[in-house]
């Protein structure tokens, strides 16, 4: 998986964050407090991403289907489906849990421009939607119950079936289109035997 990350040096996080946190005290701007965000997340070591670049970097499935997913940590199955020029990705199979929010509790809406849309959206009434298997995460980088459900795995979907996937990341939504990245790790065989049990329930 090919993570479209924003390439920010830490020192230079570190002085922007000062020159933005100065800002912020006098007079606020919604630009200003997601580049603050950004800066702080850089300046702590964490790598911050754009997800529609990396969902649309990671390309589509013949039936137009992203091949990049992102969920709720704390949730067994990802549903997705397109949404106009947005593709949603959701906790249960129903268009209803997104209404137009970028991130609620339910979902994320990841909005891509025409060039970056599949062809088979092209088709007049196209509508295709899947399922997949979330990622396991490994004890030493799992979130506690009390935090879990701030933090969304993202991972490369082989295919929109119940087939276990291979190398996830652990990620949290900073502002508008920018998350940051707080583990990558690759599932064992092991670990996919367990979770394609799953599938089978």
């Amino acid at each position: 998986m090919e993570l479209q990350t924003l390439d920010i040096p830490e020192d230079e996080a570190r002085a922007k964050l000062a020159e933005y946190e100065q800002q912020l005290a006098s007079e606020r701007t919604a630009e200003d407090a997601a580049l603050r965000a950004a800066y702080r997340a850089a300046s702590r070591g964490l790598q911050v991403i754009s997800l529609p670049r990396t969902v649309a970097a990671g390309g589509f499935h013949d039936n137009g289907l992203p091949r990049i997913a992102v969920v709720r940590a704390d949730v067994p199955e990802c549903y997705a489906w397109w949404d106009g020029s947005s593709v949603i990705f959701g906790d249960r199979d129903d268009w209803r849990v997104n209404q137009g929010a970028l991130v609620n509790g339910h979902s994320v809406r990841v909005a891509l421009a025409g060039d970056e849309l599949p062809p088979v959206l092209q088709r007049p009434n196209y509508w295709r939607s899947g399922s997949a298997l979330v990622p396991l995460i490994p004890p030493g980088i799992r979130p506690r119950r009390s935090r879990i459900r701030g933090f969304h795995v993202l991972w490369e979907v082989e295919e929109w079936t119940r087939q276990p996937p291979r190398d996830p990341a652990l990620v949290r939504h900073l502002r508008g289109d920018m998350w940051t990245v707080h583990a990558v790790w690759g599932l064992t065989e092991l670990e996919r035997s367990v979770l394609s049990q799953r599938a089978v329930r």
